[in-house]
């Protein structure tokens, strides 16, 4: 039988990796990373971060005008293998957190598989399920959050920058998390869609 450390880590003691991408968003044969940020949080503080372009021969124009992220910048970056390489190192044994991780975990595997490495096997959180349990709100995109939380990161559609507001929007979720909540495994299984729902939550008043 398999016991993960999370079942007996208290998650105010758990180191959490908070992790965004940005993708060239072409068709499945050549979408790929063009850029990573994370940042790794333990006992209420970030005590490291990462943040890397990725080599990427043709940027679309649809995606530069969303990040910002041309071609040209790209042409210098490290090759994706080598970032990935560098951000699993960075990645450790932490828990991996990031908004809609289904996606950034799924996605960061399928790119290491294609790069020759294992698959990721850290456990995972979602910042978007964690807060419909702890923030009633209208909508949860990060974009909203930002906003309704009074954030206020002034870049979006960038990874470092979006990692950092879901970092801002998994702490005011912790502060709303039930007391009874005590481990990491129990914050994982509460966040989770088919968990607990928190019958404390109480609407924000901005």
């Amino acid at each position: 039988m398999v016991y993960f450390s999370t079942t007996r880590t208290p998650y105010k003691e758990q180191r959490f990796c908070i992790v965004d991408v940005e993708t060239n968003g072409s068709l499945p044969a050549k979408d790929q990373i063009i850029e990573i940020g994370a940042i790794l949080y333990q006992g209420g503080k970030i005590i490291d971060s990462f943040e890397s372009y990725v080599f990427c021969k043709e940027v679309p124009e649809y995606i530069t005008k969303i990040t910002g992220i041309t071609s040209e910048e790209l042409k210098d970056a490290p090759s994706m293998k080598e970032v990935l390489t560098r951000f699993r190192l960075f990645l450790g044994d932490a828990v991996f957190v990031a908004h809609n991780a289904l996606f950034d975990y799924g996605f960061l595997g399928a790119m290491m598989k294609r790069s020759g490495m294992d698959r990721l096997h850290n456990r995972k959180l979602c910042t978007i399920d964690l807060a419909r349990k702890t923030i009633p709100a209208d909508r949860y995109g990060l974009s909203f959050l930002n906003e309704f939380l009074e954030i206020h990161t002034e870049v979006s559609h960038r990874a470092y920058a979006d990692a950092l507001t879901a970092l801002r929007v998994f702490e005011e979720s912790l502060r709303r998390v039930p007391s009874e909540i005590i481990t990491t495994e129990e914050l994982i299984s509460f966040s989770s869609p088919k968990g607990a729902k928190n019958p404390k939550k109480s609407r924000i008043s901005r």
